[in-house]
């Protein structure tokens, strides 16, 4: 599943970015990301220093934790990595809808098992670029050309959204 979110984020262009997010410390140690969607936290400065700084971050609350001590007024500054246009969740909704139109076009059936965050049977290399192309025409209908290693697609704008995905289906 991992392989076909990043297919899905590169045929968008939902990369990762840096980001950071300044802060200043009053009473709380517990500073809240701007943005969503984090990939790694890169540092956490404190008055422009980063040595001995120690926290922890909650993928829960999207929330950075210094444990280190803090005096108020401390300058904090955040740097992380992020994608800022689609969660993993979001996405991974895209995909399985994806593989409802793979079966109503009579491609084949696939199964998505959320217990186990994959797809059966196991789609070979090739149908995980079919998957990545078809969720990212659900995700961005008016992308009007689609590129990967095997496979060119261009489509009309005048087309609606599932005659894009059953001629995608057809040229595979």
């Amino acid at each position: 599943m991992d392989k076909i979110i990043l297919k899905v984020r590169g045929l968008l262009g939902d990369f990762l970015t840096t980001v950071s997010d300044p802060f200043t410390y009053e009473n709380s140690k517990i500073f809240s990301l701007t943005e969503n969607n984090v990939g790694t936290i890169s540092e956490v400065y404190v008055n422009d220093e980063i040595s001995n700084i120690t926290y922890t971050y909650s993928t829960v609350s999207n929330k950075v934790t210094i444990t280190s001590p803090l005096t108020s007024g401390d300058a904090v500054k955040i740097e992380y990595t992020c994608y800022q246009n689609y969660s993993n969740t979001e996405i991974v909704s895209y995909i399985q809808a994806a593989l409802v139109h793979l079966a109503i076009n009579n491609y084949a059936s696939f199964e998505y098992d959320s217990t186990t965050d994959a797809i059966y049977p196991t789609p070979e290399s090739k149908e995980e670029n079919l998957i990545a192309i078809i969720t990212s025409l659900l995700i961005n209908p008016d992308n009007r050309s689609i590129r990967l290693p095997d496979l060119t697609i261009n489509i009309p704008n005048d087309l609606p959204t599932d005659q894009k995905i059953s001629k995608t289906i057809a040229r595979y």
